[in-house]
């Protein structure tokens, strides 16, 4: 079999130097397949990954129609002082849910904008427009909680359908190899496993400041971003708006060893009658800031997190632990106090185990306490859009995600499967998976355990074949079959939908929950 290289080689160059590589978990595997150098873990520990590569824009033979369909970008400049591209992206795809007996359909228009200036400025833009029939759980989603996950919020489109649009975008600035700077509106995401418990991908775009520094073996990362709380503020039609500092110090303690620190602080824009907006004292770069917090008397959300990874030739183990509140004699008296509230992962991937080429393996282990991630009031939970910030199950939920992807030229077989048992409010009752709502409303002081409440299972399967069609944008056919069952004393939703379609696969879009 031909080396997947002769992909990456045309797919790269749309990075254009120090610009991020798409937040896709897609590109990075094929990254990590391509790549035998592999990047430091400091590096993957927190994406979009920012890496410099050659600044050369792709040229081939052949006629304009099929250098743009199967190679190319669709425009290219290429100068001394100022690079960029524009494609267009897209999601045209059908379907049918067979035992709802309905159809299911995406129409995604957009376009990307990605390009340097001179050797220190990048920048990148993107816009969609978005029309989609779901299938049954995820219109029940949408209309339940009044959003499209990881976009925005929805209109009607007929009778069955919404109308949805994305913006995102970010402007670089690296003025040394020690300091980057991002300002922009988009996402970002902690962790080397499919999910993240810290800070994932999975819900919508905010506007954030990333200003990474690296020295040594470290690289520390400060993110400040303005969240949303889908209720609105008092006597206007706006929703409320909240703040996060959050800071990752990330240390390779040697090549194939990486742990980190983590924390962050959640504030509501208005405290009480005062418009707050931006607590300045949080802008404080150096890595605690509890002592902050307790200097100000302060009522905000505070979490603290850990991580980390352990590469063994291309196996990487890896795991997070997140600390919402922790008391010690409680948790080893096993007594269920309900504000034990902390969330941990474990998982271990491979790429091209057992000397397959162009195999990867994906397997691991995510849990949550009830209460986990919620707060006292909505506005300042670790909740973004109506999503968590984390895990898109919330809280009072164990999930196994497994997943095998195999990839030959321009093929791409891939499955995954997803279990999950978790605990449902039921009768008006707060059990702990709904991190929006009032931890102060908790059931019972002592003897909470994951799973309380309507106890639920759940079932996910994804089989998927896929043809990329134009690998410098990523420009893919894809086909597949989706089967989701959820199951508890109270119902049983099933789901079992076909699908086909054409789409620009550059970004993660999560429906799997």
């Amino acid at each position: 079999m031909r080396k997947i290289s002769t992909l990456i080689i045309v797919l790269f160059p749309i990075l254009l130097q120090a610009q991020n590589l798409p937040l896709s978990q897609d590109l990075q595997i094929e990254y990590q397949l391509t790549h035998k150098t592999q990047l430091p873990l400091s590096t993957t520990a927190m994406s979009p990954w920012i890496y410099k590569v050659p600044d050369t824009i792709k040229r081939t033979q052949g006629s304009w129609f099929m250098r743009k369909l199967f190679r190319e970008h669709l425009v290219a400049v290429d100068t001394a002082d100022v690079k960029f591209t524009i494609d267009p992206l897209l999601n045209i795809n059908g379907g049918y849910e067979r035992i709802q007996g309905k159809k299911t359909w995406t129409n995604t228009r957009g376009f990307i904008i990605r390009g340097t200036l001179g050797e220190k400025l990048s920048f990148e833009s993107t816009f969609l427009e978005n029309q989609s029939e779901f299938p049954s759980y995820l219109d029940k989603f949408v209309r339940l909680n009044k959003i499209v996950p990881g976009s925005g919020a929805p209109k009607a489109f007929g009778n069955l359908a919404f109308d949805y649009e994305m913006a995102s975008g970010y402007l670089s600035y690296t003025p040394s190899k020690f300091f980057n700077f991002q300002f922009g509106t988009g996402k970002n995401f902690i962790g080397e496993g499919y999910r993240s418990l810290i800070l994932s991908d999975q819900s919508f775009d905010y506007p954030y400041l990333r200003i990474t520094t690296s020295f040594w073996h470290f690289k520390y990362t400060n993110l400040y971003a303005q969240l949303q709380d889908l209720t609105e503020a008092n006597g206007t039609h706006y929703w409320r708006k909240k703040y996060t500092t959050m800071h990752l110090l990330s240390w390779d303690v040697t090549k194939n060893f990486n742990i980190g620190l983590f924390e962050a602080v959640v504030w509501s824009a208005q405290d009480s009658l005062v418009q707050r907006g931006f607590e300045v004292n949080y802008l404080n770069p150096i890595i605690f800031l509890n002592p902050v917090e307790t200097s100000l008397d302060s009522p905000d959300n505070m979490l603290m997190g850990f991580t980390y990874s352990y590469r063994i030739n291309r196996t990487t183990l890896y795991g997070q632990i997140m600390l919402d509140e922790f008391r010690l004699k409680d948790v080893l008296a096993g007594d269920g106090w309900w504000d034990n509230k902390q969330a941990f992962q474990i998982g271990v991937k491979s790429f091209e185990p057992f000397s397959i080429k162009g195999l990867f393996l994906l397997t691991e282990y995510n849990q949550a306490r009830p209460f986990t991630f919620s707060y006292k009031n909505s506005i300042q939970n670790y909740g973004h859009y109506n999503q968590p910030l984390g895990d898109p199950l919330g809280a009072n939920f164990r999930e196994w995600v497994s997943m095998v992807r195999y990839q030959k030229r321009r093929w791409i077989g891939q499955a995954k499967l997803i279990t999950a048992h978790y605990g449902k409010d039921v009768n008006n009752l707060n059990y702990g998976m709904n991190i929006f709502d009032s931890y102060n409303t908790h059931v019972q002081e002592y003897g909470n355990r994951i799973g309380q409440g309507l106890r639920t299972n759940l079932i996910y399967t994804d089989l998927q074949l896929r043809y990329i069609i134009n690998p410098t944008i990523h420009f893919e056919f894809f086909g597949g079959m989706i089967y989701r069952n959820e199951t508890n004393t109270s119902s049983t939703q099933r789901d079992n939908q076909i699908y086909i379609g054409l789409r620009t696969s550059i970004q993660n879009v999560y429906g799997d929950f």
